[in-house]
């Protein structure tokens, strides 16, 4: 089940030698890999000001740029509309695929 934003942005330590903190959410996503028009769905689990990690069950290559929409459920934080660009992924259990992704570019 995925929750909003709200509910559960928890801050990582920062002894974890990051220039910015994470945040462990566990968000809906919708997202497209630039210059393509289908939507796929997946879900953003960290967050932090310069990236994200991306599960989903789309099969993602490294090097790939995507636009990436997020939408938390309540207007208490506004959505996030970016370029990202897909530098790692992990095949994890079952289908999923954790693509640790570098925002590239803020979008309106």
């Amino acid at each position: 089940m995925v929750a909003t934003l709200e509910v559960l942005i928890i801050m990582v330590d920062s002894s974890d030698k990051r220039d910015f903190r994470r945040m462990s959410v566990e968000i809906k996503a919708h997202f497209k890999i630039h210059g393509h028009d289908e939507f796929f769905e997946g879900i953003v689990s960290d967050l932090s000001a310069t990236g994200i990690l991306l599960i989903t069950g789309k099969r993602l290559v490294a090097g790939e740029e995507l636009e990436v929409k997020v939408k938390p459920e309540k207007a208490v934080v506004p959505p996030l509309y970016a370029r990202v660009k897909v530098l790692r992924v992990d095949h994890n259990e079952g289908e999923d695929y954790h693509a640790g992704c570098k925002i590239t570019e803020m979008l309106t």
